[in-house]
């Protein structure tokens, strides 16, 4: 009797256990965010934009599924007609309760878990309040630390009116690829939820940001006088302004810089790849150096990474020096004068010169940031190691005196590889050389 009394206990404990569908969701009844919009509210004090599929099966003719909600005297707003996905808009006195006056007039629960992209708008990022928002995402469980998170020009709003698939059909996916799509140019940094909330309360630097934009196209020029024998490195633009067209708009380009949870100035596209060098966060780009021997000419190079950067630091009473070293390697792509810089004294002249390039750039970013008092460089990660106890380092105050800082720089580059030829040779003409 006992052992079958043991047995029921077991079973019901079992029944109790297993049953763990009491609070499921059916994939139906809910509607999963995938980009989240911050702007300064008119209505309110916040402007929450949520970006979902619309699960219709008609969804590319402009119908949407739900409207935004415009109860409690907030300004509300409904999109539609982005090929699949749709967009709520409204002024809230908080995240949360934003959340709630959505959900209040959205047919489906908005769940966060696959949320992916968290877009500030520069104007609110300007402001000394975004670590007032930024605290309760972080503390709001559906929101994961790894979001990808980006500070756009103009609105987070018309930023995500914009944000749709450009190839493929899967929002998600885009998202995901275009924000690692750093690793391959250099052109801005890719940064999380987690990056920028943990630097945020750092002692030892400041935050930075993706720079991103939508690109309405109109610095794409399609008449006027055809470019010279101008030299540009490509990468002097900032986000928004790059001269090109097509069907997406949007573009992550350039770095935000912060101080206290305030953005206080911008990175073009060839400063953030400087910026991503120092930190040890290149790993490849193509650059366009200038010819040496024949400047109407440029000599295209794929630059990456031949080690970690190496940082020294010292201190000389509470003056610290800074000594780096940048390793880079190189292979060459094309050789449009047709010089042979295959070979020695050209091949060298040629790491020379990208090697006093690249120190001249470093040199001037750290000096910017210097001004600004701002070392978003990771310095202050190598210095730390200096101090015996946590009490001591913050008591130095590293980021009040990064501004007294030496820095020596040295930059070493090698060419590897001259690509599938062994040597530049001029063309030659129908008329003969005297």
């Amino acid at each position: 009797m006992g052992r079958l009394r043991s047995l029921i206990m077991l079973c019901i404990m079992l029944i109790l256990i297993f049953s763990g569908c009491y609070d499921i969701r059916e994939i139906d009844d809910v509607a999963h965010v995938l980009a989240i919009g911050v702007d300064r509210g008119v209505s309110d004090k916040w402007r929450l934009t949520l970006q979902f599929a619309s699960l219709n099966e008609n969804s590319g003719n402009g119908q949407q599924e739900g409207d935004g909600s415009s109860g409690g005297g907030a300004a509300s707003e409904s999109g539609g007609g982005q090929d699949g996905y749709t967009y709520v808009t409204v002024d809230a006195p908080s995240f949360f309760t934003g959340i709630d006056m959505l959900n209040s007039s959205v047919p489906r629960r908005l769940v966060f878990t696959h949320a992916s992209l968290i877009v500030l708008s520069e104007e609110l990022s300007k402001d000394d309040i975004v670590g007032d928002y930024i605290a309760p995402i972080i503390r709001f469980r559906e929101v994961r630390r790894t979001a990808h998170m980006v500070v756009t020009k103009g609105s987070a709003l018309d930023y995500i009116r914009a944000n749709q698939p450009f190839i493929g059909t899967t929002l998600a996916k885009a998202l995901q690829t275009a924000a690692t799509e750093s690793t391959n140019t250099g052109y801005f940094l890719h940064t999380t939820l987690s990056d920028f909330y943990n630097q945020l309360k750092s002692t030892c630097g400041q935050p930075v940001v993706t720079m991103a934009a939508v690109n309405e196209f109109r610095h794409f020029k399609e008449k006027g006088s055809k470019w010279g024998n101008e030299f540009n490195t490509g990468g002097q633009y900032l986000a928004g302004q790059l001269p090109r067209q097509g069907q997406n708009k949007i573009e992550y380009w350039g770095t935000a810089l912060f101080d206290q949870g305030k953005m206080v100035d911008e990175l073009n596209g060839q400063e953030t790849r400087t910026l991503a060098i120092i930190r040890g966060e290149f790993e490849r780009g193509f650059f366009t150096l200038q010819d040496p021997k024949e400047p109407k000419f440029v000599i295209p190079l794929d630059v990456r990474p031949a080690g970690r950067p190496k940082v020294k630091i010292s201190f000389n009473g509470d003056t610290p020096t800074i000594d780096l070293t940048i390793h880079l390697k190189g292979d060459i792509l094309a050789v449009q004068s047709r010089l042979h810089y295959e070979q020695d004294p050209l091949l060298s002249l040629l790491e020379n010169t990208f090697k006093k390039n690249i120190k001249s750039e470093v040199d001037q970013l750290i000096n910017r940031c210097k001004n600004l008092n701002l070392d978003v460089f990771k310095f202050g990660d190598v210095a730390a190691r200096k101090f015996w106890t946590i009490d001591e380092w913050e008591k130095y105050n590293w980021n009040k005196h990064f501004k007294d800082t030496k820095v020596n720089t040295q930059v070493e580059f090698v060419i590897r590889s001259t690509g599938t030829q062994m040597k530049s040779s001029p063309i030659p003409g129908t008329e003969e050389e005297d």
